[in-house]
């Protein structure tokens, strides 16, 4: 890392780590893949049990509710522009939403969403 990048040398890196590896750029051959390694990165959080729950889980058990906004923010963190595009009015604070609307957009059989850029 050069120190242009990051004059100080601590933080992350943009090309390198975990936060790269969890990027998610949009290439729907590639969603299954990385909703196993975000999913891992939600276990290590304590968020993954929240975030798949059963969508008929209405309200949601005591302190998931929390969670839930924990998990979708953290989830933000990895999308490209047009997944963000694809969950931001759609399931704001809810990452149980947000991550069916991208089950269903990138890995689903139904058509998937039009986004223009």
């Amino acid at each position: 890392m050069s120190s242009t990048d990051n004059p100080t040398g601590y933080g992350p890196s943009a090309s390198t780590g975990r936060w790269n590896r969890l990027y998610f750029d949009g290439d729907e051959n590639r969603y299954e893949q990385w909703e196993v390694k975000f999913l891992g990165y939600l276990k290590l959080k304590k968020l993954k049990e929240t975030i798949l729950l059963p969508a008929n889980t209405n309200p949601l058990p005591d302190g998931f509710a929390g969670k839930n906004e924990e998990a979708y923010a953290e989830m933000i963190q990895f999308l490209d522009d047009r997944g963000l595009s694809l969950v931001m009015r759609d399931a704001v604070d809810d990452g149980r939403a947000a991550l069916k609307i991208l089950r269903d957009h990138y890995a689903g059989s139904s058509k998937p969403l039009i986004i223009s850029p």
